[in-house]
């Protein structure tokens, strides 16, 4: 299963799971050309987490990746800072991984 239809199951499954008690949504970063085909516009920030949200007023962030994916240094770097602020960082392989982590909060 490819990461963006594990993310889509993360997503609806957190908001199954801790509706009421919290929000979650995509955070995309890449890049793409304008219409005119003659510039590259960039958006998001490097490696931030694809799933960004908020449960129980802590600041959460879900890197999303495949059973064999791994995660560059820029996301790393990204997990150390949230986590040097308070925040939960995780990495989650399924929507039962996900919602596991942040049953333990």
């Amino acid at each position: 299963m490819k990461e963006r239809a594990i993310q889509r199951q993360i997503l609806v499954a957190l908001s199954k799971e801790f509706h009421g008690r919290g929000m979650f949504w995509q955070n995309d970063t890449g890049a793409a050309k304008s219409m005119d085909g003659k510039r590259v516009i960039r958006f998001g920030c490097p490696g931030s987490p694809d799933i960004l949200g908020c449960l129980d007023g802590r600041w959460i962030g879900i890197e999303v990746k495949t059973a064999t994916g791994k995660q560059r240094d820029t996301q790393r770097n990204f997990q150390r800072a949230i986590e040097a602020c308070g925040g939960l960082y995780a990495v989650a392989r399924s929507a039962e991984q996900a919602v596991e982590i942040l049953r333990a909060l």
